[in-house]
C-alpha cells in the first residue's frame, strides 16, 4: 500500500506546531482526518518521552489504506513543537486542536466535504468541544475509548483500583507502590485530597503518580461537562470502546451512545484495552508488560475500514443509538 509522509506545520501566536501529513497514493483532493491525542506529553505517534507504540501513526498508515488522508502532529513543547506543554491548560489544547483543524480545511490536498476528526481518550473530549463550535464543522468525528465519567470520578476510580490491586503486584514495583500507601494512606483517599486542592490552583504544577502535570490542565479537565459537549454535537459519530479498556470504559462510552442527539454507530471491541492494542487474560491498571511491539486490534481496524468505505460509498450512518456488544 503506498503512501507518502511529509512535515506540515500549524502557526500558533509565538510557536509552531510540528506534525506530519500521511496522504494515500492517487490524487487528492482526499478526505482528511484530524488526529487528536489521548492526554500526556504525546507526540505525533502518540509516543512520550521516546516510548510507546506508535499507534497514532500506525492508525495514520491504515487510513491511508483506506484512501483517507490524516494529520497528526506533536503537542506544544512536545518533540519538534513549539510552546510549553506544562503550563498550558485543557483549554489551550483546544485552541492548538482548532488551529490545526482551520488550517486543514483551506488545505488544497483535502476534500472539504469529507473532513474528519478522530480522538482518542482526552482526544474525544477535545473532538467533541469543537465540533459545536466550528464555522467549518466535521463531517462526522470517530471517537476511540471516550468517556462520560468526569475526569475526577475517573481519576479517583483508577487510584481506588490501585488500591484493590496493590496486594497482588509482585516486585520492586508492588514494595514502592505499598511503600507509599503506609505513608500517604490509601490512593484513592489521597486522590480525592489532591483533586479538590487542585481546585483552588490556576498556575503551576502539580503530581499524578509519577507524572508531573499542569495543575490549570487538571483544573479545566475536572470542570469540563462532557455530557453536555455531547449533548451539543450537531455531527454523526463513531464510537469505538475496549472491552478491557479501565480507563475510558465500555459502559461509559456506551451511555454517551444513548445520549447524543447526533446520529450514533457504536462498537465494543473484544479484549482492546486503552492503548487500542489486544490483551488477553484479566485487565490490569498496573499491567506492566511491554506494550510497545503491538498492533493495533485488527477488529478496531476492521470496524474503522468497514465505516470508511460506507462513507465512500455515502451510505447515511447507523440510526442514533446504534449499539453493538463486544465480538
Amino acid at each position: 500500500m503506498a503512501f507518502t509522509e511529509r512535515d506540515w506545520s500549524v502557526e500558533r501566536s509565538g510557536f509552531t506546531l510540528s506534525g506530519s501529513l500521511c496522504l494515500p497514493g492517487g490524487g487528492g483532493p482526499y478526505p482528511v482526518v484530524l488526529i487528536l491525542q489521548g492526554s500526556g506529553q504525546v507526540d505525533r505517534d502518540g509516543n512520550a518521552r521516546g516510548g510507546g507504540a506508535s499507534l497514532y501513526a500506525q492508525l495514520a498508515t491504515a487510513l491511508a489504506g483506506y484512501g483517507v488522508a490524516s494529520y497528526r502532529y506533536d503537542k506544544r513543547g512536545v518533540g519538534s513543537s513549539g510552546g510549553h506543554f506544562l503550563s498550558a491548560g485543557y483549554l489551550d489544547l483546544v485552541e492548538d486542536a482548532e488551529a490545526c483543524w482551520e488550517a486543514l480545511t483551506v488545505a488544497p490536498f483535502g476534500d472539504p466535504g469529507r473532513m474528519y476528526m478522530l480522538g482518542h481518550s482526552e482526544g474525544t473530549a477535545i473532538a467533541a468541544q469543537l465540533s459545536s463550535r466550528l464555522a467549518r464543522p466535521p463531517r462526522a468525528l470517530i471517537q476511540l475509548c471516550p468517556f462520560d465519567d468526569s475526569a475526577e470520578t475517573m481519576l479517583i476510580h483508577q487510584a481506588e483500583g490501585i488500591d484493590r490491586e496493590l496486594p497482588g503486584v509482585p516486585g520492586l514495583l508492588g514494595f514502592l507502590l505499598r511503600l507509599g500507601r503506609r505513608i500517604i494512606g490509601p490512593y484513592g483517599r489521597h486522590m480525592r485530597r489532591k483533586l479538590a486542592h487542585v481546585r483552588k490552583l490556576d498556575g503551576g504544577t502539580i503530581r499524578l503518580g509519577p507524572t508531573r502535570v499542569s495543575a490549570r490542565w487538571l483544573r479545566e479537565l475536572i470542570e469540563l461537562d462532557v455530557d453536555g459537549l455531547y449533548r451539543a454535537v450537531p455531527c454523526p459519530m463513531l464510537l469505538i470502546a475496549g472491552e478491557k479498556d479501565l480507563q475510558c470504559t465500555p459502559e461509559s462510552a456506551e451511555r454517551l451512545a444513548r445520549l447524543a442527539f447526533a446520529p450514533v454507530e457504536f462498537h465494543v471491541v473484544a479484549n482492546m484495552i486503552h492503548h487500542l492494542s489486544v490483551r488477553e487474560g484479566q485487565p490490569a491498571l498496573l499491567d506492566m508488560r511491554d506494550i510497545t511491539a503491538l498492533p493495533l486490534a485488527p477488529q478496531l481496524l476492521s470496524f474503522l475500514e468497514g465505516w470508511f468505505a460506507r462513507e465512500r460509498a455515502g451510505d447515511a450512518p447507523a440510526g442514533p443509538n446504534a449499539s453493538a456488544a463486544p465480538a
